[in-house]
């Protein structure tokens, strides 16, 4: 089997985001899959899934991969402050799934550009960037995990009784999203936020839980109406961000209320994201979808599926397969 090494971007049991997603894909797809954590109070390497190894921390992974005489065929990275690694390792290939454009990454990007063989992009925004800085550049977004389409859901209790339509915001509450507009929704409409504080405060009239695992997560947002994406648009973090949340929100069926900038104002997208171009659309578009009939409500959910069924986790390493060719799959 070939092997795969993801160095340390976040844990793995945090969010799950776009390289535990592709990790999961790589092991799936019958790599053995080196993950590393970038702290873990377990002094251990674990085997999370199938041919996919969890490491605590880096100088363990590297320590480990040496003294077992570990060669990495892909190097998969999405965080240019892993350039190093890339010596450290000694890999055959490098990929970098470029995701995100925080001003601290900057000065470390073309370290890491000059040492690819690929660049990845999930967003087009990132995609004209790195095309001007490399000649193997593709465009590769994020996406949603096939089980979360037709998985069976349990009604929670606690919805039962509360007034529809159910908004919600999922993920963590960062600097880019405008707790301004969720707490408007709030003000009219039941909603909830199932996530984490990551330096900006959840709306206090929104009903908060915290992080759980995706299964759990698919299960809570088949409970809800309608998903939420107040991003700032005035900021480059955001006109960057190709969110993992509007898909998983499409996957579990629902339309989604969002600001309007590249990622969310495409062709595709027309029928199920619903674009919010001054501050109250946002609660107008809620507004509008409550007083939809059922039957209008159910034709909706299932164009959101149907988009969500092009833009799973399996396409999109289908994508990247045939991008780096047989030679190295």
């Amino acid at each position: 089997m070939k092997t795969v090494f993801v160095p340390p971007i976040c844990n793995w049991n945090f969010l799950k985001q776009l390289p535990q997603q592709i990790a999961s894909q790589w092991s799936k797809n019958d790599y053995t899959v080196y993950y590393c954590n970038e702290f873990s109070n377990t002094a251990k390497i674990e085997e999370v899934e199938p041919n996919l190894f969890v490491f605590p921390n880096k100088d363990y992974a590297l320590h480990y991969l040496h003294k077992n005489n570990i060669k990495i065929d892909i190097f998969y990275n999405t965080a240019a402050k892993n350039h190093d690694f890339v010596e450290k390792v000694n890999p055959k290939y490098v990929i970098y799934h470029s995701c995100d454009s925080f001003d601290e990454w900057k000065k470390l990007e073309n370290s890491m550009i000059t040492k690819s063989d690929v660049i990845l992009c999930t967003s087009e925004f990132i995609y004209e960037l790195r095309k001007k800085q490399h000649n193997n550049v593709h465009l590769i977004r994020n996406a949603c995990n096939e089980y979360m389409l037709n998985k069976e859901y349990v009604k929670l209790p606690e919805f039962k009784f509360i007034k529809r339509p159910i908004c919600t915001f999922s993920g963590a509450c960062g600097a880019w999203v405008s707790t301004y507009l969720i707490r408007n929704v709030a003000k009219e409409y039941p909603t909830t936020f199932i996530g984490m504080p990551f330096g900006k405060a959840v709306p206090k009239n929104v009903t908060f839980y915290k992080p759980v695992d995706h299964v759990s997560m698919t299960n809570f947002l088949k409970n809800m109406d309608l998903g939420l994406l107040p991003f700032n648009i005035k900021t480059e973090i955001v006109q960057a961000a190709n969110p993992i949340k509007m898909w998983e929100y499409l996957a579990c069926g629902l339309p989604v209320v969002a600001t309007n900038w590249a990622e969310t104002n495409r062709e595709e997208l027309k029928d199920v994201v619903f674009i919010a171009n001054k501050d109250e659309d946002f609660v107008d578009i809620v507004k509008q979808y409550s007083e939809f009939s059922d039957s209008h409500k159910l034709e909706l959910k299932n164009k959101c599926i149907e988009v969500a069924q092009n833009n799973t986790w399996e396409k999109r390493f289908e994508q990247i397969k045939k991008i780096i060719g047989d030679d190295i799959c």
